[in-house]
């Protein structure tokens, strides 16, 4: 089996080449240390749906997929391959057999560099980078609504339901005529405010939701600081907030989301508190790409399995006696998946992008 080490292909091949180089992509802006343009991984053609931070070598799709990642979640999502394949690619294109230095960067759509400090001087903003703490706690509380008919009408869930995670509709401010839903990191401690767009074109032009400037949603799983202490064993994870909200008044508490469909390694790390992860996506392809990146990044730190829900379920479909059945026989089997095969469509879920 070839060797590959993930943390050296991410540290020596830059964003920027993978899409220039690996992919040979012309149709992308750059302004200062962001490219945007057309999604390439599922083939958009929103000029400014694919947003890339070419310092931190990071991605996000904000149209079609709506998936981002780094260079080997590009690349993944791009040739719909596994993260270690994709990382196999990378190091075979870029550093070869003997993995030698990589070759210069392309001019087309070079790496932004900065001008290193001289030796022994640690710029001011540098040192701040480094003091500053990723997703720091609030210290603000938003005043929001539960009782708004998207909550109690469109999701067919109680305003116990949504005083007890917070939820509601914001009148005003930076999240006005969104639902607001608290983010808390592992330590229960308030991070951030999610927001889920209502008007469907702002939906469909700029995502479902909106996150704060800033904040890492890759080192949060969200609801995980009251899901564990409910789990003696098991930590089911599904990609959004809604499926959390559902499965908890399903009669399942032990419920984290990854916020999309990419659980990132700092996601998987948090996971591995639990003994025993369970794999939970939508059935639809996003979910099951997931679903397969989720499983090789949990396999090495947590005894893991996962469920395969028909097309176009989502897990709050399922009853609750469907979710223990389904549940109990996915922890039963250990590492394996369960696919489950149902005869009915789901049930109607609110009409929104």
């Amino acid at each position: 089996m070839d060797w590959v080490n993930f943390r050296e292909i991410r540290a020596r091949v830059a964003i920027a080449r993978v899409l220039t180089e690996y992919y040979q992509l012309d149709n992308l802006k750059v302004s200062g240390t962001v490219a945007t343009g057309p999604c390439p991984v599922h083939g958009g053609n929103n000029p400014r749906g694919f947003h890339v931070d070419l310092e931190k070598n990071l991605w996000h799709c904000f149209t079609g997929c709506k998936r981002g990642g780094n260079q080997l979640d590009l690349v993944a999502a791009k040739d719909n391959v596994p993260i270690r394949e994709a990382a196999l690619r990378l190091q075979r294109f870029f550093l070869g057999d003997d993995g030698g230095a990589p070759p210069a960067a392309s001019p087309v759509f070079p790496t932004p560099t900065r001008r290193e400090p001289p030796a022994g001087v640690v710029a001011p903003h540098d040192a701040a980078k480094k003091k500053e703490k990723v997703n720091p706690p609030l210290d603000l509380a938003l005043q929001l609504l539960p009782d708004h008919p998207h909550i109690l009408e469109d999701r067919k869930l109680s305003q116990a339901t949504a005083e007890h995670f917070g939820i509601g509709y914001c009148a005003r401010g930076i999240l006005a005529g969104c639902i607001g839903i608290p983010v808390h990191n592992e330590d229960g401690q308030l991070v951030a405010y999610a927001g889920r767009r209502l008007k469907f074109s702002d939906a469909e032009d700029l995502g479902k939701y909106r996150f704060p400037k800033g904040f890492h949603k890759d080192r949060v799983l969200y609801n995980l600081h009251r899901a564990l202490p409910e789990s003696s064993d098991t930590l089911v994870l599904v990609e959004g907030f809604f499926s959390v909200l559902k499965l908890h008044e399903a009669g399942v508490p032990n419920v984290a989301a990854v916020m999309g469909s990419d659980l990132s390694e700092h996601q998987a790390v948090l996971a591995a508190r639990a003994p025993h992860v369970v794999v939970f996506f939508d059935g639809n392809e996003a979910g099951r790409r997931g679903t397969v990146a989720a499983i090789e990044r949990l396999q090495p730190l947590v005894s893991v399995s996962a469920l395969d829900l028909p097309d176009d379920w989502e897990p709050e479909d399922c009853s609750p006696d469907m979710l223990h059945w389904l549940l109990t026989g996915a922890t039963a089997l250990g590492c394996s998946r369960l696919t489950f095969q149902h005869p009915q469509t789901p049930a109607s879920r609110p009409a929104t992008p």
